[in-house]
C-alpha cells in the first residue's frame, strides 16, 4: 500500500469517532514519529563513530558556515 493509500485509510478509519479516540490516535502518532527518529539518530551516531579522524575533520568542514550559506534550511 502506497503511503497516499495509508494515509486516506487513517483519515477514513479514524473520521467520526470521538475527540478523546482520535487525540489518542494522535499521541499514538507522536510517539511512532519519535521511536523512529530515534532510531536514525542512533544510527547516524554510531555511523559517525565510525570515521576516521581526517574524514571526521572534512565532514565537520563541510558544514562550515552552513546557516550563513543556506539560510531559509
Amino acid at each position: 500500500m502506497s503511503t497516499t493509500q495509508l494515509e486516506k485509510e487513517l483519515i477514513k478509519n479514524t473520521k467520526g469517532l470521538p475527540e478523546d479516540a482520535q487525540q489518542e490516535i494522535v499521541d499514538f502518532a507522536k510517539f511512532i514519529r519519535q521511536k523512529t527518529l530515534k532510531k536514525t539518530q542512533n544510527s547516524v551516531s554510531i555511523e559517525l563513530s565510525k570515521l576516521s579522524k581526517s574524514q571526521a575533520t572534512h565532514l565537520e568542514e563541510e558544514f562550515t558556515d552552513y546557516k550563513k550559506l543556506f539560510p531559509n534550511v
